[in-house]
């Protein structure tokens, strides 16, 4: 290929700064967008430079010759969409949350494989330099082995904040917004989903608006873990082990820093700056998702080694259990 021909479902927020990072990735070719009229969609075209608009996504996955779609509409709209993709053979990127519950991502999966197309949940934050260095001391045991994590996103929204994010109806919520990156950051401390969860929850209009989540694992291991959109966090991610710890920030989802220290073992209570990992980047940073995909279906890889389908599978089963819990359904729930 010479060129990656992308096709972007969305005018938005969020398709506009995939757009953007766009920019930032040589052979990333802007070549169709597809929005919910012609206007939108040709408004984008201009803005971004893409090639031409649709407002008909059939019609895209037609007459595009894309190499993947990146899909950024509203939670509830993404299972059809990533299903009419997959269904053409076209290669998938689809924003977190991918799907709404275990069925619609078994169904997303399972056509994947059918149809021998390249399947990725929108975790960003994965492909961030700083978090591919904070994996890389976790594997290689720098800091020995991990007994803790904790990771809180908390924001204040405004009043003319996205509506639909605070709605059941769109299959929203704080959880599947923001929690669940703090949920992924317990998943690249330890690997694996925890043996027990504890948390509780505030509920409004029928979604959930703030959660705290203790994760419980194997030989006296935890993560404590906060999604909101009530209150501001800190918004370093720590993981803390036997022989030292690692600091991701200053925003860990999108973070431009790892830092690794160890304990100081002539102070009961210093720790030792050893490895200090910036790497600053252009807005807004979906250049390094981009580059990964891309890469991943060049190299005939059907899923991503940063954030397997396995691992949004895993994730779903605790976001699927604690929404059971707090009593928030989705319209596409099973009964």
């Amino acid at each position: 290929m010479k060129g990656f021909r992308w096709g972007i479902v969305g005018t938005g927020y969020i398709a506009g700064n995939f757009a953007c990072s766009m920019r930032q990735v040589a052979d990333a070719a802007c070549t169709a967008v597809t929005g919910t009229s012609l206007e939108k969609a040709n408004r984008f075209v201009e803005e971004h430079g893409f090639e031409q608009g649709f407002a008909n996504f059939e019609e895209m996955l037609a007459q595009a010759k894309l190499d993947a779609v990146y899909i950024a509409v509203p939670n509830h709209l993404h299972y059809d969409f990533v299903m009419q993709a997959l269904d053409a053979g076209v290669n998938v990127l689809c924003e977190k949350p991918m799907a709404d519950n275990m069925p619609q991502l078994q169904r997303m999966m399972n056509k994947a494989r059918e149809k021998n197309a390249f399947l990725m949940e929108g975790m960003w934050t994965r492909c961030f330099p700083a978090v591919r260095k904070a994996a890389g001391w976790i594997e290689d045991g720098r800091i020995g082995k991990v007994r803790s994590v904790r990771a809180d996103f908390g924001l204040r929204s405004a009043p003319d904040w996205q509506n639909w994010k605070t709605s059941a109806q769109a299959s929203a919520g704080a959880l599947r917004d923001v929690g669940v990156y703090s949920v992924a950051m317990a998943f690249l401390g330890f690997g694996e989903a925890p043996e027990s969860i504890a948390s509780s929850c505030v509920i409004k209009n029928g979604a959930d608006t703030h959660q705290e989540m203790m994760f419980r694992y194997a030989q006296d291991r935890a993560a404590y873990l906060t999604g909101s959109f009530e209150m501001i966090t800190d918004h370093h991610a720590y993981f803390y082990g036997d022989e030292g710890m690692i600091v991701l920030g200053d925003r860990f989802w999108c973070p431009t820093y790892a830092e690794l220290y160890a304990y100081d073992g002539g102070d009961i209570f210093e720790k030792r700056l050893l490895e200090r990992f910036e790497e600053k980047y252009e807005p807004f940073g979906f250049q390094y998702e981009i580059a990964h995909v891309q890469d991943c279906i060049r190299s005939e890889k059907k899923e991503s080694g940063f954030y397997s389908l396995a691992e949004s599978a895993a994730i779903m089963e605790i976001t699927d259990t604690l929404r059971r819990e707090w009593g928030v359904r989705y319209p596409s729930d099973p009964a």
